[in-house]
Formats: C-alpha cells, sequence, structure tokens
C-alpha cells in the first residue's frame, strides 16, 4: 500500500508543479485548499497517508484556469469540466490523469472517467452581513441537493457526501424532482449565486467544497497567501494558515491526528 500511495503522491506533485508553472506564467492567483494546508504546515508536503490534493483560485482567476486547461496542456494530465461536456457530476473541475498514463504507472480508478488526482475550486465573496450570508448558505444548500441527485446513480464517482447527508439526497429523489430539471441546469443556478458578490468582499468562500458552509473564511485570512515548502517544491496557502487550520480542523490540528487514517480517492483505510 505504502509504494502505491507513493507513486499516487508523485504523480501528484508532477501534475502540481507542472500546473504552477503555467498559472504562474500567466499571472494567475491560487491558493492550496483543505488537507493540502495542512500538509505544507505539518508535514512540508503531503499528509502521510493522504492521496488527493485541492487548490482554489479567485473567481476572475478560476474562469481563466478553465479555460486555458480545458486545452492540451500536458501530455499526462487533462481537466474534467462540466462546462466542456464532461460527464463529472461535479460543479467544480477536476484534474484526471490521461488513461495511457494511467495504464502505463497501474493506477487504479477512482472515477468513472479515470483517476481524478486535484480538485479546483474558485474563491468567492459572500454578503457582509451574518443574515445575508445565513439566506446564502440556504440558498447553496437547496441547489447543491438537487444538483447532487444525479450523482447517486453514478458508479465509481468520487462521493462527496456524508451518509446523513446521502440519506437525504434519496429522500429528495423520492420525489422525482430531478425530472424538472437537468443536473447542469442546477451548476448553471449555482454559477448565478456563486458569482453574485466579488472576491474583494470582506467574506470569501470555497462553499462548493466538501465541508459547505465550514469553508467560510474572512478575507483577510487568505490576503496574498504565503509561500510554503512542499516536497520540493514552493506554493502558496492562506496568509493566516493557522486559524485557517484551526477553523477546517480543529484548535489542536497542529498535535492530532486521526485515528482512522483514510485515503480519499482510493477510498481505502490505513
Amino acid at each position: 500500500m505504502k509504494s502505491d500511495l507513493e507513486k499516487i503522491q508523485r504523480i501528484e506533485l508532477e501534475a502540481l508543479t507542472t500546473i504552477i508553472n503555467i498559472l504562474e506564467e500567466n499571472n494567475l492567483t491560487y491558493f492550496l485548499r483543505g488537507g493540502s494546508v495542512m500538509g505544507a504546515v505539518k508535514y512540508s508536503g503531503f499528509i502521510p497517508w493522504d492521496d488527493d490534493m485541492d487548490i482554489s483560485l479567485p473567481r476572475s482567476d478560476y474562469e481563466k484556469f478553465i479555460s486555458i486547461f480545458s486545452k492540451n496542456w500536458s501530455e499526462k494530465f487533462w481537466l474534467a469540466s462540466y462546462r466542456n461536456g464532461d460527464d463529472i457530476f461535479c460543479y467544480f473541475p477536476r484534474v484526471l490523469v490521461k488513461e495511457e498514463y494511467r495504464l502505463d504507472n497501474n493506477l487504479p480508478k477512482n472515477n468513472h472517467l479515470g483517476f481524478s488526482i486535484i480538485d479546483v475550486l474558485p474563491i468567492d465573496g459572500l454578503p457582509s452581513n451574518a443574515i445575508g450570508r445565513r439566506f446564502y448558505i440556504l440558498h447553496v444548500a437547496i441547489l447543491r441537493a438537487l444538483g447532487a441527485i444525479w450523482t447517486m446513480d453514478v458508479k465509481d464517482t468520487v462521493v462527496m457526501h456524508k451518509p446523513r447527508r446521502q440519506r437525504i439526497l434519496k429522500i429528495i429523489k423520492n420525489f422525482g424532482l430531478q425530472k424538472l430539471f437537468t443536473q447542469n441546469d442546477v451548476y448553471k443556478k449555482l454559477e448565478k449565486v456563486y458569482t453574485k458578490y466579488p472576491f474583494s468582499s470582506t467574506w470569501i468562500t470555497t462553499i462548493t467544497g466538501s465541508s459547505f458552509s465550514k469553508e467560510i473564511f474572512p478575507h483577510k485570512m487568505f490576503g496574498n497567501g504565503v509561500i510554503k515548502e512542499f516536497e520540493n517544491i514552493k506554493v502558496r496557502i492562506p496568509y493566516d494558515f493557522d486559524n485557517y487550520l484551526k477553523h477546517m480542523y480543529g484548535e489542536n490540528y497542529a498535535n492530532e491526528e486521526p485515528e482512522v487514517k483514510k485515503s480519499h480517492l482510493t477510498d481505502k483505510r490505513i
């Protein structure tokens, strides 16, 4: 298992290095997100048992990212996005290993499209007042629930929803609401909500991610970011990374490790 994990991490690092080089060439801002920030801060690289990566970009740079990476930017990796007609069953795009490279490296499939390695999320603005943010969260929650109905029947894809949320989705599906619209219709409605407030807002979010409303932060927490070592490269993470990680993973994130160490993408426990 360790050798397989090391191989996956090596390939992910290769993809991330290529992506960062292209982003810097195009003067686009990015931040590592979630567990990738934890890895950079706590381990100066990958979390030892983890096999997924996440990056996020301010909305305007995110749009440019999709445009640039929807082209043939690598012989080894490609970007799947619902906007390009890919059956990704996810609002945000994902970087996948091209099939020939996946087979050459004897990698598993963790997605019906192949092997997904990096999630790419937009960072959007939020209402400045607490009540406005609550309505925003509710609106997004309803649309995300409607959009997730179609994914329930897709085999071999990355599942972002916890068991309790999956039970709720099943109840919604039984009402047959999905017959009234397509999944892409929902994604387009989500896009209107996400893009309503500018990135320059006092509060920003990556609410389209797996932690949902937990991914709401004061803008100053991200700032212009700071550069950290990640394996053999340098990466950008939120400026106030300590409070970011405390918010996401708890006050004792620096000293605690989970009892169950689970690989997110290969769905294995170590």
